[in-house]
């Protein structure tokens, strides 16, 4: 290796800038991609307290929704016991009307017996005043 002090110099400093110029190059690059990494992660955070907030809101407006359903549901649930209440009443007012306008069966027969009874007397009678007419019509004949 023999040369002269010139051709060292120019291959140390040929070295040298090599060198420094990786190590720059590896320094810019390691400090744009932590310029990129922070900012992602700002850019990330700030979506992410947006959408923390968005969903804090929505879960906000869901509850009050729900709680309004809920309130509406219960009046609903009012509301036919309620109806049912007033249709029990009614019926029971039917059921006491009728019982006391309707004839019961037992009274029912009795009184067709009776109405029986009285159409086989009203039917004897006529047949008897037939059989008097009838006679009297003869005797005069």
């Amino acid at each position: 290796m023999e040369g002269t002090a010139f051709q060292w110099a120019a291959l140390i400093l040929g070295i040298l800038g090599f060198g420094i110029t990786w190590t720059g190059g590896v320094i810019g690059i390691t400090r744009t991609v932590e310029k990129i990494k922070q900012d992602t992660s700002e850019k990330v955070a700030a979506a992410s307290e947006v959408h923390a907030a968005q969903l804090s809101d929505l879960r906000a407006e869901f509850m009050r929704e729900q709680k309004v359903q809920d309130h509406n549901f219960g009046e609903v649930g009012a509301a036919m016991r309620q109806y049912i209440a007033n249709v029990e009443k009614e019926m029971h007012q039917i059921e006491v009307w009728g019982r006391d306008n309707f004839v019961l069966k037992d009274a029912f027969d009795k009184a067709t017996d009776r109405i029986e009874g009285a159409i086989r007397d009203m039917a004897a009678s006529i047949k008897s005043d037939f059989k008097d007419l009838n006679a009297k019509i003869e005797k005069k004949n």
